[in-house]
Parts: C-alpha cells; sequence; structure tokens
C-alpha cells in the first residue's frame, strides 16, 4: 500500500510514461458484473468494459462503499483495481471503515486491490499524472481504475474545461487497455458547474439522500447509460453490513400480464364463509379486506394461509403491525399452529416495522420469495401501511397496479388487509383508494348496532370474476377456532354504515296495481 503513484516501491519507468498510443486490447469480456445486489440490473445488463463512470452524490450517500464494493467484487474474480483516492480520506481510514463489511478482504490489499493517491502527481503535472496512472494500470493488469474524491482532486486542475480534459484524456487512453474508469465526485449532478465533466462519461449515476418522516431513504438513479437501456426512476437501496443493496422501483421490474385463467379456487377453509363466495377466491385474484381495528381481519389471513398450508400451497405473510411472535401468539389462541407450517416449509412470516417500511423494498422482498419458494397464497397486513411507504403519494395507484399484475402472473392468490377510517357512522366511503380499483374482490367486516348490542357484520361487496351471496351475515371471533360465520343478519336498514335502523316498509307494496 502507498500514499501516491510517485512513491510505488517498484516505480513505472520514465520511458513509459511518455506512452501515449496503446493497442487495444483483446480477450475481455464486453460486461463485468459489479457485485452490488441488482445494481446490474437498473444498469440494464453491468458495465461495459473500457467505460467511463461516475458517481455522484452528497457527504455520506455511499460512494465510497459502492466504489470498493465494485472492487473487491472484481478482486473475488482475481481482477485488479488500482484505487486512487484525493484528500478525502487517508488509506488507513479508508479500510478502516470498509474492513467490518462482508464484502471486505484483507488479502486482497496490496494484489488485487492497489492503492494510491494523486494529489502529489497532480500538484506537479496534470499530463504526467495522467500517463503515471495509465502505466501502472498497464504494468498491474488492471481491470478497474477508480478515483475516489475527484472534487478535491479537481482542485488541482486550473478549470473546469481542464477537469473535464482530463477525465476524457484518462478515460480514452484506458479505453484502450480494456480498463473500465469509475470516478466518484461529492455534490450533486443536477450542478451546472458539472457539466463538461458529465458529458464526456458513458455512465452516470447519481446517489440520493431523501428525509422522510424524521429518517431518510437513500435512492439511485441512473441519469445516462450508453449502450444499455436502464431501468428508469428512483431505486431505493441500502447499505448493511453487506455492503449496499439496490432494490428496483417495482413499477419498472413488472413482467407482461400473463398469467394462465384457472377455473380453480383458493378457499379460507370456513365452510359458511367460503359458500358466501361459490366455494373460494378465483385463484390468481386479489382480495381486499376491508374494515376497523378488532374485527379479525389478520385472523382471517391467517386462516386463508392455514387452509393453504392444509392443501399443500405455499403461503407468505408479510406483516407490518404485529412482529412475528405476536402473530404465533395470535394463531395459536385461534387454533392455528404457525410454528408447525414454518417448521414444514409450507409457511413464512416476513414482518417489518412501520417504522422501517419501504414499499419498494418490501415488493422486492416478496418478490424474492415468491419466486424462490413457489409461493401461492400471500396476505399483506397492511395494504394500508404499504402504500405508506412510498416515497410519494402520487405513485400510489400505479405502485398498486404494478403490484397487482405482477402476482397475477405469478399465480399468486392474494388477501390483503385496508382500514375504514370509523368504527361506524352515516358512510362508508372507498373514494380515491387505488386499492379497490385493481382488486377484483372486497370483503367488508364491520360493527353494526342492532338494538343496542354491537354485532360483527361481514360482507361480500364485489367479486369481478364470481357470483356470490349478497346477503349480510353476522360473524363470531373464538378462541380455537377463529372467525365463524352465525348466521344471517337481522332485518335492518343501514346495517353497512354501521347504525342499524328498523326497516321500513316497502313502499312498492302500497301501489295499488288493479290486478
Amino acid at each position: 500500500m502507498s500514499e501516491s503513484l510517485s512513491s510505488e516501491p517498484d516505480p513505472v519507468p520514465a520511458e513509459a510514461r511518455q506512452v501515449e498510443t496503446i493497442g487495444p486490447a483483446e480477450g475481455r469480456l464486453e460486461r463485468f458484473e459489479t457485485g452490488v445486489p441488482n445494481l446490474d440490473r437498473v444498469l440494464g445488463g453491468g458495465l461495459l468494459r473500457g467505460t467511463i463512470v461516475m458517481i455522484v452524490g452528497p457527504p455520506g450517500s455511499g460512494k465510497t462503499i459502492l466504489g470498493q464494493q465494485i472492487a473487491f467484487c472484481a478482486a473475488s474474480r482475481r481482477e485488479v483495481t488500482l484505487y486512487l483516492t484525493g484528500y478525502s480520506e487517508s488509506h488507513d481510514k479508508l479500510l478502516a471503515h470498509n474492513r467490518s463489511l462482508t464484502y471486505f478482504a484483507a488479502e486482497a490489499i496490496g494484489s488485487e486491490v492497489q492503492l494510491g493517491s494523486l494529489p502529489d502527481l497532480l500538484a506537479q503535472d496534470p499530463g504526467e499524472a495522467r500517463q503515471a496512472v495509465v502505466a501502472t494500470a498497464r504494468s498491474l493488469h488492471a481491470s478497474l481504475v477508480i478515483l475516489d474524491g475527484f472534487r478535491s482532486i479537481r482542485g488541482f486542475l486550473p478549470d473546469d474545461q481542464a477537469a473535464a480534459e482530463f477525465l476524457y484524456s484518462l478515460g480514452a487512453t484506458l479505453s484502450m487497455l480494456g480498463t473500465t474508469l469509475i470516478v466518484l465526485v461529492e455534490g450533486d449532478a443536477t450542478d451546472r458547474i458539472r457539466d463538461p465533466e458529465l458529458s464526456v462519461c458513458d455512465v452516470i449515476l447519481s446517489l440520493h439522500r431523501v428525509v422522510r418522516g424524521g429518517g431518510h431513504r437513500r435512492e439511485i438513479e441512473v441519469l445516462k447509460v450508453r449502450g444499455a437501456a436502464p431501468l428508469a426512476g428512483l431505486h431505493p437501496f441500502r447499505i448493511t453490513a453487506d455492503g449496499l443493496t439496490v432494490y428496483p422501483r417495482l413499477e419498472s421490474v413488472v413482467p407482461p400480464d400473463a398469467g394462465p385463467w384457472t377455473a380453480e379456487r383458493a378457499g379460507f377453509g370456513i365452510s359458511e364463509l367460503d359458500a358466501l363466495i361459490s366455494g373460494g377466491l378465483n385463484v390468481g385474484t386479489s382480495t381486499l379486506a376491508a374494515g376497523t381495528p378488532g374485527m379479525g381481519k389478520t385472523v382471517l389471513g391467517l386462516q386463508f394461509l392455514a387452509e393453504g398450508a392444509r392443501r399443500g400451497q405455499r403461503g407468505l405473510f408479510a406483516g407490518f403491525i404485529e412482529n412475528a411472535a405476536q402473530l404465533r401468539a395470535k394463531a395459536r389462541t385461534f387454533g392455528i399452529d404457525l410454528e408447525a407450517a414454518e417448521k414444514a416449509g409450507s409457511l413464512e412470516l416476513l414482518t417489518i416495522p412501520p417504522h422501517d417500511l419501504d414499499a419498494d423494498v418490501v415488493a422486492w422482498l416478496i418478490r424474492e420469495r415468491i419466486e424462490a419458494r413457489q409461493v401461492k397464497r400471500l396476505v399483506i397486513d397492511s395494504a394500508t401501511e404499504l402504500q405508506g411507504g412510498l416515497n410519494s403519494p402520487e405513485r400510489a395507484t400505479m405502485f398498486m397496479a404494478s403490484l397487482s399484475a405482477y402476482l397475477r402472473s405469478q399465480g399468486v392468490t392474494t388477501y390483503m388487509t385496508v382500514d375504514v377510517p370509523t368504527i361506524v357512522g352515516p358512510e362508508l366511503s372507498f373514494a380515491g383508494n387505488p386499492l379497490l380499483v385493481f382488486a377484483e374482490n372486497l370483503l367488508l367486516l364491520r360493527y353494526a348496532e342492532i338494538a343496542g348490542v354491537l354485532h360483527r357484520v361481514f360482507a361480500v361487496l364485489k367479486m369481478r370474476f364470481s357470483d356470490f351471496d349478497r346477503a349480510l351475515r353476522i360473524y363470531t371471533i373464538e378462541d380455537g377456532l377463529g372467525l365463524k360465520i352465525a348466521g344471517p343478519a337481522p332485518p335492518a336498514e343501514g346495517l353497512l354504515t354501521g347504525l342499524a335502523r328498523p326497516l321500513k316498509s316497502d313502499p312498492l307494496s302500497q301501489i295499488d296495481t288493479g290486478l
């Protein structure tokens, strides 16, 4: 490890620094993997060798971690990276800050990952610095050259145009070696001051930190990529002990909605309820169960998954309100053995606290599990919380449409809970809720006051592809049984509003028909 190129133990001969013409690289793969989960997908297939890549972002956005993760992934393929720094961070700090991350490989330092610094050479002569970088990269057979902290490096260059020319000349010469140049820059990609530099780059990645609800969300955006079709939009990413992971924006990765139609049904295992919906929900459809807290929406979802497990259909519960231990205890109270289903591999609990909820991350985690485990039944508790995890409320309609389309394409039957704002009241409105547009089925669970007593009322309001019983039912929630249909609701008006009134006489019966 060294602090500057000019102080390497085995310095590049002076005559080598004068070489200006380099033959084209041979035997190189056209693209290479970054090693960052899902980043290659967002880029449209990884990075082309021999290109100039600029990664721009504010302090703390993850630029250095991203650059080092790419470097150590290359090292795992026995490829060499020349990692050059400015004044932003010393090599000792650079290594210390990243040593705890799982991608870090100490044995690669000094072999596959070569460290150096540019400021001393740039202070003497930018042209000499460029030649030294090229000669060192050639002698090391480097696949990557990473400039970390270009903001401090560009301070040694006369002006913005000189900075652009330095990058272009360095990148073009390295390209002849098949070497990719990655430049990490502190700042905002929209700053006009960077226009000359950005114009010479083949790929531009912009990292963002968005404050939301007292916390922040990190996002990555592909502003430019030559020779590929990147995924559009802002894609959230997270930094953990494993490094950086990208979660593609759901709307950008939904496949064509070509799920096969089937006449099969997905029942709840509650005979009286299944009879109301012609034997069960249509397989591959989405169902909203609307109601206020305490109405049994979650219990009904657990019964739906338990029935699926009994039929040999794998299920997934994605919950944002109760943790896994609470769900297991609740299920046990109502005669559902979640632990046994989990051990058998027929059920998985995915629980995420609402304060850490990012809708795109959740959608990707659901997608991974559906495809890895061939999940056929999904419960989302609740869709209200999931929508609240969007970075913009304006996305709600397209996000839910994309989620529904994806689940349909996978043949997944989905049950989602949604909150009704009032326990009882004269109005029952779902206006403005995008879920109602894309859900094929709608169930309502609500309290109704009848003769001074609160009763739970169950109603099927909508089934797009099936007939259903339109009569209202009274239901109970009992220990050891869960939700149980008790019988028809008593004759009354306004049951669905929660404020029942005695039936008025039918005005049509008062008409004299003359018969």
